[in-house]
C-alpha cells in the first residue's frame, strides 16, 4: 500500500484523527457548498459537476463526481439508505437526500457536521439527512444497515486508519455497493504537474493512492470495478483558474478527446491515469 512519509508514519491513528480534525475544522469553517449558497438546486449541481471545459461547470475535477452520481444511480434513490463517509460540510449528503435517499453522514470534524445540519435544514431534508461526528474505523451503525456507502474524495484520508475496510463491509447490506471517487498517483510527469498545481493545498497525511491500494481495499468484496480517467487531461489543474476563457475550454476539450482516443487505442495506458471512480459489491 502507498505509505506516508517516514516522519508522518510516526503518528498513531488517534494522533492523525486529532491532526485532521483540527485541519478540517479550520477549512470547513469557511467553506460553502457548490457555488456558494446553502440553497441547493439539484439540476444546477448536475451541470456544476461536469467537465471543466463545459460552460458553467466547476473549474477543476467535477467530472469524476458526475460519474460517481451515475454509479450511485442518482435518479433512482427513493428509499435507498446511503452512508456518506467523511461527508465534510454535507452538501453531497443533502443533495442525495433531495434526490429521495435516506442519508446518514459522518465526519471527524464537528464544524463540518454542524454545517451539514444547517444545509439540510435550509433545504428541508433534515428529516432524512442525519449527521454526526464519527470515525470510519469504528462506525456507530448496525450491521447491514446501508444499500450504498460513498467515499467521495475521502479514501485518501481514511485508508491509513485501521479497520476501515472491515467496517465498510460490516455496515453494508448484502449485494450493497460502495462507490468511490479519488485521485491516483498516475505517471511521474502527471504527478509533477499535480505537485506544481497543488502546491500548498495538499493536506498533511493525504495518501496519494495507487491502483494497488484500491485493489487491496476491495478485498472481501464479491466484485469490484475501477474506472481510471484523466491521462493528459490532468493538465486541467494548471488551467483551473482560467476555464471561463473560451480558448482554454477548447484546449481542455481537445485534450480530453485526445485522452479518449489514446485510452481506447491503448488500454494499458489507463495505468497512468490520474483519477478514477470505483464501485465494489458486497
Amino acid at each position: 500500500m502507498t505509505s506516508l512519509s517516514k516522519n508522518e508514519t510516526a503518528f498513531t491513528a488517534a494522533q492523525w484523527e486529532e491532526i485532521e480534525r483540527e485541519e478540517h475544522d479550520r477549512v470547513y469553517a469557511h467553506l460553502d457548498p457548490f457555488q456558494g449558497s446553502d440553497v441547493i438546486d439539484p439540476a444546477r449541481v448536475m451541470i456544476w459537476e461536469d467537465y471543466c471545459y463545459k460552460a458553467g461547470a466547476r473549474p477543476d475535477r467535477g467530472h469524476r463526481t458526475r460519474r460517481l452520481f451515475e454509479l450511485v444511480d442518482i435518479d433512482n434513490l427513493e428509499g435507498k439508505r446511503i452512508l456518506d463517509v467523511g461527508c465534510g460540510i454535507g452538501q453531497y449528503s443533502v443533495f442525495f437526500a433531495m434526490k429521495g435517499a435516506d442519508v446518514t453522514a459522518f465526519d471527524i470534524s464537528p464544524v463540518g457536521v454542524e454545517r451539514g445540519k444547517q444545509i439540510a435544514r435550509v433545504n428541508g431534508v433534515e428529516d432524512r439527512c442525519r449527521f454526526e461526528v464519527a470515525n470510519a474505523s469504528d462506525m456507530p451503525y448496525a450491521d447491514e444497515s446501508f444499500d450504498i456507502v460513498i467515499y467521495h474524495e475521502v479514501l485518501h484520508h481514511a485508508i491509513k486508519y485501521p479497520n476501515v475496510r472491515e467496517e465498510t463491509l460490516r455496515v453494508l447490506k448484502p449485494s450493497g455497493k460502495v462507490v468511490i471517487s479519488e485521485t491516483l498517483r498516475g505517471n511521474k510527469l502527471l504527478s509533477l504537474a499535480r505537485r506544481i498545481s497543488m502546491s500548498g493545498e495538499e493536506a498533511k497525511g493525504d495518501v496519494i493512492l495507487e491502483t494497488d491500494d484500491l485493489r487491496g481495499f476491495a478485498n472481501g468484496f464479491s466484485a469490484y470495478r475501477i474506472e481510471p480517467m484523466s491521462l493528459f487531461f490532468m493538465l486541467k489543474r494548471v488551467f483551473h483558474s482560467r476555464t471561463r476563457n473560451p480558448m482554454v475550454r477548447f484546449l481542455l476539450w481537445s485534450i480530453k478527446k485526445t485522452d479518449d482516443a489514446l485510452l481506447a487505442a491503448f488500454p494499458s495506458m489507463r495505468h497512468f491515469c490520474g483519477e478514477c471512480v470505483m464501485v465494489m459489491r458486497k
